[in-house]
């Protein structure tokens, strides 16, 4: 029994110094070395020193150790990329800095504890970008991708009544460097398909709102004819800015401005030089014929009952005109404005020819009914009072003169309200009193 005892004390010393030289030479061999069954993506680096890790692994590309392809998402639409075209690449010393580091711990022996649970240890990639060629690559899929938002539109057939509606259009426009950023958060953690950051913005008009209320109730139309003297440039510009009105939508609320639609009055914009009223003169100027549009489509908008924003009359009186239902209009100083305070779409259409100009409203029935009353005229007299005269009289003695006009709404055959229409001149334009600064071109 003493023999006994004394043989497992020696077998059990020898056991301990056994563990013990084992245990050193692991130390001593894994201090400056990684352990046996150390991968890094799949690459051996068992026993092998860091620089030697770092140099195996560096001849390795990212479409090696990570993925043949990249996928980005932009929507709809799908970019696969070789991780190199994206600039994408394995960053070799941080990748085995990490490794090392879980091989490596403070601690000798939870390393190898770790170690002794685990049949093989697997460190994984860290990849760099190069940014500047990953925002070369983004700004050419940003050309495919890129779109400004489109409002839905309506063909209406005025003949029939047949209408279709076409689909708004969502704008996008991709976000390069939030994309640079969310791709290296993606490859961070180990993500192949990467959604990249587009930002979206949705039109003023959708089809879906236009499905609930077509458009396609004739709320009032409007006619004017051109004077026989008018000038081929004046129906020119009249025709230019009729073809830019037709067709537009109008949601509940949008203020609709003649000046706008102008914009910029020039030449590059295909206007002409036509009479304007400058200072009290008649003056060739781009645009001329532009107050026929606003004076057209204000009657069109008192007869559908609209709300009418701005509104001013000319200083002269043109017999083209309703009298005392005019409006002028010139960028920068005079505007006609008015709003689509119904709470469904409207949908203006023009129509311009070699003699006339028509608007027609279309909208949802209101059942609404409007009547102009006939126009008051009141003349200056010699004591500066104006007095009830007749427009005959005010165009035999060359005076002043101011107009009244009753407008009156009715609703299912009740009057719901009068507002009056108050205009002043300061001539009958069409007499020969009218100062002309120069000819108008022809």
């Amino acid at each position: 029994m003493r023999n006994y005892l004394k043989l497992l004390t020696i077998f059990a010393i020898i056991s301990a110094l056994t563990a013990v030289s084992l245990v050193t030479y692991d130390f001593v061999k894994t201090r400056r070395a990684f352990p046996t069954s150390t991968f890094i993506a799949g690459v051996d680096v068992s026993h092998l020193t860091y620089r030697e890790a770092v140099n195996k692994v560096a001849q390795y590309t990212a479409a090696d150790l990570f993925s043949p392809l990249i996928t980005l998402e932009a929507g709809v639409f799908f970019y696969s990329f070789p991780p190199d075209i994206l600039g994408i690449h394995i960053l070799a010393d941080k990748t085995v800095d990490r490794a090392f580091g879980l091989t490596h711990k403070w601690n000798y022996f939870q390393s190898l504890s770790e170690r002794l649970t685990q049949e093989a240890i697997h460190a994984p990639l860290i990849l760099g970008i190069r940014p500047e060629q990953l925002r070369s690559v983004l700004g050419l899929i940003a050309e495919d991708v890129d779109t400004d938002p489109l409002d839905a539109s309506i063909d209406l057939d005025v003949k029939t009544g047949g209408y279709h509606i076409e689909p708004e259009v969502v704008g996008r426009e991709l976000k390069v460097r939030q994309s640079v950023e969310r791709i290296g958060a993606y490859l961070a953690a180990r993500q192949r398909e990467i959604p990249l950051e587009i930002e979206y913005s949705h039109p003023h008009v959708s089809e879906e709102a236009l499905r609930a209320n077509p458009p396609v109730y004739r709320l009032s139309t409007y006619t004017t004819y051109y004077g026989k003297h008018d000038s081929p440039n004046r129906i020119h510009n009249i025709k230019l800015v009729s073809s830019w009105v037709d067709g537009t939508l109008l949601m509940p609320g949008d203020v609709f401005s003649v000046a706008e639609i102008l914009g910029e009055v020039t030449p590059d914009q295909g206007f002409k030089e036509a009479f304007v009223i400058i200072q009290g003169e008649l003056v060739p100027h781009l645009g001329g014929g532009s107050c026929q549009i606003a004076t057209t489509l204000y009657n069109a908008v008192s007869l559908a009952d609209l709300k009418v924003v701005e509104r001013r009359n000319h200083s002269f009186y043109f017999n083209i005109y309703p009298l005392g239902r005019d409006a002028a209009v010139y960028p920068g100083q005079i505007d006609f404005k008015f709003e689509n305070d119904t709470p469904y779409p409207l949908l203006l259409r023009s129509a311009a020819t070699g003699r006339s100009l028509t608007f027609r409203i279309y909208g949802s029935p209101s059942g609404k009914r409007v009547r102009f009353s006939k126009t008051e005229v009141f003349g200056k007299g010699v004591d500066g009072n104006f007095t009830p005269m007749s427009l005959e009289a005010v165009i035999e003695h060359d005076i002043p003169f101011r107009t009244k006009v009753l407008r009156t709404v009715f609703y299912r055959n009740r009057i719901l309200k009068q507002d009056a229409i108050l205009s002043r001149y300061k001539l009958y334009g069409d007499k020969e009193s009218v100062p002309i600064r120069r000819p108008e071109p022809r």
